[in-house]
């Protein structure tokens, strides 16, 4: 399939709506615009390091309403091309208040309306417009007892909510979803404080609160219905919503931004370690907020920073997935290296592996730059294994049926080629992939179709080769060892 065309700008639109009465905010263009009924939007700016931070600009522009109950992103965007020929690409939002407020109006609109969903429908000149708007009617049309409540979900239709850290605006959020049952569910590195934090969001919200037991490793690693009976509302802490991942239950993504340390220090740490002036940046989704006073720190010494957008898998500009390095991968043409801003070395090992430019890290709290990924070390390693199964004839293929992790027809597709040249080959399936499953079979090596990072990072764990889908084509003879390929998921 040939790849999409990359985007030259990118838009936001936002659906304002209430609950109490069901309505949402259209607004009027004036004659010279054709005086036809749209709903807020506008272009991505350069200072906007996110598309919720584009639309909050935008709103506050055209309505100046900036007491937002919840913004929602809907699982829509457009693609299309202006009369100059550039590239645009739409992402709506849905934005709940707590009341149908009277906007401010910029030059952009010259008159307003709140009205219900089926006469805006009607009102709506854009196709596309009404399609978005019918997802809003699907959150307007998901209240309390409108289904059976034994079910998991309480017949709502499941949503991502994100707010910025725990706090006011996630209770106000959880509340506002009428749930009748919680589960919590942390990253590892939150989990000695996992049972405080389900005691001060079930004091908060007045309902009961469960701790999934074992720890998030990512947005596409929530616990399952079997996992958390009777739950009908996930708060998850330290991640952003998989724009494409669907989801069970309306989930809570509470993403803990932390902006750090001193944007002219960091910069300043920066520079000193030499790192390349025409510069990639990419960042946690912690640090997001940091980016944009960062990055203005590093030109105004001299720095020329790029932020990426990557596909559909990631929520914000410049953001970094251990899966998805795509943001980086837009820019990589036009810089020298990259800075990842965050903690840890997760992040940094997966971008040095998905990008051929060097890979700096700053950790923004400590305030430290490391030097530069040893790539090269990297791929010889992957090559090495990739050589020594080249004899294998006994495969397994791994899949895991969580929904942000299932490349199904990826396997089946595997499965076919390796049989095709005489190869034994088995899919093996599980929700997460765990070494201990696999010992004692009778295989050869692995090909995981699952996380990529089981196989780069946990190779060590189990017993025979665990290779990436590109690793596996390299093995049976079909793609060359390089240029490596990063076994992105999309």
């Amino acid at each position: 399939m040939a790849a999409e065309p990359p985007v030259d700008q990118e838009c936001v639109e936002g659906y304002l709506f209430t609950r109490t009465p069901p309505s949402v905010l259209l607004l009027r263009r004036p004659p010279r615009r054709g005086r036809i009924w749209v709903p807020v939007s506008g272009k991505v700016e350069p200072g906007d390091v996110s598309f919720a931070v584009a639309l909050r600009r935008e709103l506050e522009e055209e309505t100046a309403i900036t007491d937002l109950r919840a913004v929602i992103p809907l699982d829509w965007q457009v693609r299309f091309e202006g009369p100059d020929g550039r590239r645009w690409r739409l992402q709506a939002f849905a934005v709940e208040l707590d009341a149908p407020v009277p906007p401010r109006l910029s030059p952009e609109h010259d008159s307003f309306e709140w009205l219900p969903i089926p006469t805006a429908r009607d009102r709506l000149y854009y196709s596309d417009n009404r399609e978005a708007l019918d997802q809003v009617a699907q959150l307007l049309g998901s209240e309390p007892g409108a289904t059976d409540p034994e079910t998991a979900g309480g017949g709502r239709t499941p949503r991502a909510v994100i707010v910025p850290r725990m706090g006011p605006e996630l209770y106000d959020a959880v509340r506002a979803g009428h749930h009748r049952k919680l589960a919590l569910q942390v990253p590892a590195g939150l989990v000695r404080n996992a049972h405080d934090l389900a005691a001060e969001l079930r004091e908060a919200v007045g309902v009961p609160v469960v701790v999934a037991s074992r720890a998030c490793f990512g947005a596409c690693d929530f616990p399952s219905a079997s996992e958390t009976p009777g739950v009908d509302g996930l708060v998850v802490l330290g991640h952003a919503p998989i724009p494409n991942v669907p989801l069970e239950r309306t989930t809570y993504f509470v993403e803990m931004r932390e902006r750090g340390g001193d944007p002219e220090a960091l910069a300043a740490q920066t520079e000193a370690a030499g790192v390349p002036r025409r510069l990639g940046l990419v960042a946690s989704v912690q640090h997001l907020d940091l980016v944009a006073p960062f990055v203005a720190a590093l030109e105004r010494r001299g720095f020329t920073v790029r932020l990426g957008t990557g596909d559909r898998r990631l929520q914000y500009a410049a953001q970094a997935l251990g899966c998805n390095y795509t943001s980086a991968e837009a820019v990589e043409a036009d810089v020298d290296g990259f800075l990842f801003l965050g903690t840890g070395r997760f992040h940094p090992l997966g971008l040095a592996f998905a990008v051929t430019k060097p890979v700096w890290s700053l950790d923004p709290l400590r305030g430290e730059v490391e030097p530069p990924i040893d790539r090269a070390a990297l791929v010889r390693k992957r090559q090495l294994l990739v050589a020594q199964c080249r004899n294998a004839r006994r495969w397994g293929i791994l899949v895991s049926t969580f929904a942000g992790q299932n490349r199904t027809g990826t396997a089946l597709a595997l499965q076919s080629r390796a049989r095709a040249r005489g190869y034994e080959a088995e899919l093996l399936v599980a929700d997460r992939v765990d070494a201990r499953d696999l010992l004692g079979r009778d295989v050869d090596a692995y090909v995981n179709t699952a996380c990529p990072r089981i196989a780069l990072d946990d190779s060590d764990l189990y017993a025979r080769p665990v290779l990436t889908v590109p690793e596996f084509r390299m093995a049976l003879g079909e793609i060359p060892l390089e240029p490596y390929p990063f076994d992105t998921y999309h």
